[in-house]
Parts: C-alpha cells; sequence; structure tokens
C-alpha cells in the first residue's frame, strides 16, 4: 500500500506551495526587522529630546516621552502587524477581499461606539506632541487648579493645594492655563493706617521682600519689591509687594509673606488698617 506522504507526495507539496512559503518567511522576517529598526529610531529620536534637558525639566517631561513612546510604539506594530497578516494571507492563497470588508465593518462599529475613548486618546496625543504640560507643571484646567501628577493618553491628573487628586478625560478639555511657563508674579496687598509713616512702611515691606528671597530660595525666584500705594483712602493706604515665585509654591510664600509682613509692621509700630 502507498503512503499517502510518500517522498514524491511531499516533493509535489514543496513545489505547489515553495513560492508561497518563502513569501510568507519572508514577510515574517520583513517585519521583524522593520519593527526593531523603527523602534530603534523612535528611541534615538525620543533620547536626544531628553539628552537637551536637565534636573526638573528632565524629571517633568520623562513622563510625556513614555507615554508618547508607547502611543507611538503600539501604533507601530498594529501598523505593521496588520500589514503583515493580509500579505501573509494573501501569499497563502486566500481571498483577503472579505477579510478587508468585515475587518472595515467592524473598525466602524467600534469606532461609534468608542467615540469618547477615542476623542480622549486623540486629544492626549496632541497635549503630548505640542508640549501644552507635562508631569510637574502647575496649571489651570476648567475649574481646577493644582500640579499636574500624572498625563497618559487619555486622562489627566491633577492635585490641588488641598490635596485632593482631580482625573480629567483629555477630550473633555478646551482651555489650559499653564502657569510653569514663564515667570508667576505674585502681588499681595497690605493697608495700612492713613496716619502711619508711608516711607518707613515701604521701607519695612521692601526688608521682609527681601528676606523672602534669601530664605526661600527655591520658592521666591526674585526678591519682591514694594511698589507705590495701590489704593488711597482717608483712614487706609494699600502698599503693594510684588514678586516672582514658583507657581507651584505661590500659596506657601504668600502665607509666609503674611506672617513676616504682620510681625515686621508691629516690631515698627505701624498699625494695619
Amino acid at each position: 500500500m502507498k503512503h499517502p506522504f510518500d517522498a514524491k507526495t511531499w516533493a509535489h507539496l514543496w513545489d505547489t506551495h515553495a513560492e508561497a512559503a518563502i513569501k510568507i518567511v519572508a514577510i515574517i522576517v520583513c517585519y521583524v526587522v522593520l519593527r526593531f529598526l523603527l523602534a530603534r529610531v523612535m528611541h534615538g529620536v525620543l533620547s536626544s529630546g531628553l539628552a537637551r534637558l536637565s534636573g526638573e525639566m528632565l524629571k517633568a517631561r520623562k513622563a510625556r516621552v513614555r507615554a508618547l513612546k508607547s502611543l507611538v510604539s503600539s501604533a507601530i506594530s498594529f501598523v505593521l502587524g496588520f500589514v503583515a497578516v493580509v500579505m501573509i494571507l494573501q501569499s497563502a492563497g486566500f481571498d483577503i477581499v472579505p477579510l478587508i470588508t468585515t475587518a472595515s465593518v467592524a473598525g466602524l462599529a467600534v469606532g461609534f461606539g468608542a467615540q469618547k475613548l477615542v476623542r480622549d486618546v486623540i486629544s492626549g496625543f496632541f497635549i503630548l506632541v505640542e508640549d501644552q504640560y507635562g508631569v510637574g507643571d502647575y496649571v489651570t484646567i476648567g475649574g481646577v487648579t493644582g500640579v499636574v501628577e500624572d498625563l497618559q493618553m487619555r486622562t489627566t491628573q491633577i492635585r490641588d493645594p488641598a490635596g485632593k487628586l482631580y482625573t480629567i478625560s483629555n477630550g473633555d478639555i478646551s482651555q489650559v492655563c499653564n502657569h510653569s511657563c514663564g515667570k508667576l508674579m505674585l502681588s499681595v496687598d497690605y493697608a495700612i493706617a492713613g496716619s502711619a509713616d508711608l516711607d518707613r512702611a515701604k521701607q519695612v515691606l521692601s526688608g521682609v521682600g527681601q528676606s523672602i528671597a534669601e530664605d526661600m530660595p527655591k520658592e521666591a525666584k526674585e526678591p519682591f519689591v514694594c511698589e507705590g500705594p495701590a489704593q488711597v483712602s482717608a483712614a487706609s493706604t494699600v502698599l503693594r509687594l510684588t514678586g516672582v515665585v514658583l507657581p507651584a509654591a505661590q500659596e506657601r510664600v504668600r502665607i509666609e509673606l503674611n506672617d513676616r509682613v504682620r510681625s515686621a509692621l508691629a516690631g515698627a509700630g505701624i498699625p494695619l488698617a
């Protein structure tokens, strides 16, 4: 009895499917090589961007780069994988038209069902690419003001000065105020009695502003300067202290400033109105 898988049968199968097998192996090898090369290129580009940063800026942007790298890697893997599967099926002799049609219909259905998710991810992508804000930045988004603790493709987490953690969908963000971009000016007004010595009061406030900058160099970026009277009335005169502070530390600096001004004015015999 002739064996169904003798040498002649195997030779016939090889002659029939050799070309398809070679194509499939070549496709798989190309997929692996392309994925590896693209991953290396992306890693090099993002690493070169981080190499130009240092200190707090490097720390703040690491999470952004990590999230962007994850998104791009997933997109590359999906696109290359889908193309490779279609080419393999085509090389094996399958009719790929029904498959592509089914995938298109399924993708359309999923797109309608996950519009909110897609919008969140797309918004997160543009937040990362445009560098609107990053981890560690002091921002105002909607009615929430605080420090960005985490930035993902779908959500942003902000912790306010009271310690509350807010999670905001990126797709719901329509306006962002990033206080960490540039200088943040902090102005505090103090009303003193109208009969007080104005020049002496300005001297005392300037001394307090200088001491804040010396004792809190990380929080107060520049010495506070006592500007001229912001308001004048028969009962009181309002003097204003203005300085540059770290955005996340403005409340801490304001509290310390109030405490020192109150003590300094009392020590100089200048009553608050």
